[in-house]
């Protein structure tokens, strides 16, 4: 049976057999990104944002779809806002409040 001492011997020098690897791999790996990078076109920067998606261009704002005033208004989309839930309440119809598209 092995003694503490000699499994901490073996897993430090299995540490640094993995790091010996490491090293060793490391410069391939290197050189096949910058080929993939140049490849596709690819920058340091979009690399640097994190996973964030690039944009292919701007995102628009859903129309507005039911507008009792200026400030009151809803494109039809996610929870009902309350003046919507009100007037179903009062049983008047949300169509009533529909913009021409």
């Amino acid at each position: 049976m092995s003694t503490l001492t000699e499994i901490q011997t073996q897993i430090a020098e299995l540490q640094k057999q993995a790091q010996e690897i490491i090293n060793v791999e490391r410069r391939a790996v290197i050189d096949d990104i910058k080929v993939k990078m140049t490849t596709y076109n690819i920058s340091a920067e979009e690399l640097e944002k994190k996973g964030k998606a690039v944009k292919a261009g701007q995102r628009t704002p859903s129309p507005i779809k039911y507008r009792k005033s200026e400030t009151e208004y809803w494109v039809g989309r996610g929870p009902k806002p309350q003046w919507v839930k009100a007037i179903e309440s009062e049983g008047e119809n949300i169509e009533l409040y529909r913009l021409p598209e």
